[in-house]
């Protein structure tokens, strides 16, 4: 039996102004480079999502957030179908001041962009659906 991999992901939909911050992955990184999205990454074993997300949003952005409420979840089956990936989407408010903005290495650009901009920036479709539902949810 081949090896299969399952994992969790937990993603933020951090909101200023009526503007949606999202960052673009590193052109080196496997798995969709130079993407925008919106910040989040891998629930380490044992850790609840809501840690996780803590986590995960602090190290891409230096920005501490209060966990509000999930509002979609989504899956998606790897291209080989190797490994499948479930993410949980939750609202956040940012704690500080969501100007200091200190992007990680994995991502090169941060945006803060209107829900009518979401068609200009590289996103895969089903942030951009997860994204629309996340203003909707607001």
């Amino acid at each position: 039996m081949e090896n299969k991999i399952q994992k969790i992901g937990v993603t933020a939909f951090i909101v200023k102004e009526n503007k949606l911050l999202i960052v673009r992955r590193s052109k080196n990184e496997f798995f969709l480079p130079e993407y925008y999205e919106m910040p989040g990454g891998k629930v380490e074993f044992g850790e609840s999502l809501e840690d996780a997300l803590l986590r995960e949003v602090k190290e891409e952005t230096g920005l501490e957030i209060k966990v509000v409420k999930p509002y979609a979840t989504f899956s998606y089956l790897s291209d080989d179908g190797g490994r499948h990936t479930v993410d949980v989407q939750f609202i956040v408010e940012a704690v500080n001041e969501p100007d200091n903005v200190k992007i990680s290495s994995a991502h090169d650009e941060f945006k803060w962009i209107k829900k009518e901009e979401i068609d200009n920036y590289k996103i895969s479709d089903q942030m951009k659906t997860t994204i629309l539902k996340g203003f909707n949810n607001l």
